[in-house]
């Protein structure tokens, strides 16, 4: 009886999990593909919940600082990049600003990333005419060769169409949602 006794006084005093909880260890060990790419494992869960937004910014950035000498210069932009989109969804403008503007790839390649950044910060910053600008650049921009395939790829993999040029629907939502809150804007509802 004593030993029952004590037994559930330990467990009420280990605080149960939060909806925002996760094993730090485990994520710090994920691969940077994993991390970012596991829809279900790495950060996105935490990043997709309203409530756990600050939880996810904690660990991108917990993972960059720890983890950036194996990250490909990629997979280190890319962790700026969604960093800052969770920031902005915070509504941590200024923040978010800088991470995405570290985001972007130094040696654009002609993708359209560069445009697709400068859409997303013109629309942080209120800026409608630098918006539709680079909108029109990225709407402009040639599918690259094999994109077809890649896309084929894609739909196997995740049930989804990946349509050409990529984020247009993003950049054309923001245009649609101006003067809604980043995290609106960004929404499917926004979009065409």
């Amino acid at each position: 009886m004593f030993v029952a006794a004590i037994a559930a006084a330990v467990l009420q005093s280990v605080p149960a999990p939060t909806p925002c909880s996760y094993d730090r260890e485990a994520m710090l060990a994920l691969s940077p593909q994993a991390l970012d790419q596991d829809m279900e494992g790495g950060w996105r869960p935490l990043g997709n919940r309203r409530e756990c937004r600050d939880t996810a910014v904690e660990l991108l950035a917990a993972y960059r600082k720890a983890r950036w000498r194996d990250m490909t210069s990629d997979q280190l932009h890319t962790n700026y990049w969604h960093e800052g989109q969770v920031r902005a969804a915070l509504g941590q403008t200024d923040h978010a600003v800088r991470l995405l503007l570290a985001g972007v790839s130094p040696d654009p390649i002609g993708d359209g990333k560069a445009d697709y950044a400068i859409g997303t910060v013109a629309f942080l910053l209120k800026d409608r005419a630098a918006l539709q600008a680079a909108r029109d650049r990225l709407a402009a921009v040639p599918p690259p060769p094999g994109f077809e395939e890649d896309a084929a790829r894609f739909k196997a993999q995740y049930g989804r169409e990946l349509s050409w040029p990529l984020n247009l629907d993003v950049l054309d939502g923001f245009l649609t949602c101006f003067d809604k809150p980043y995290d609106e804007a960004y929404s499917r509802d926004c979009r065409p």
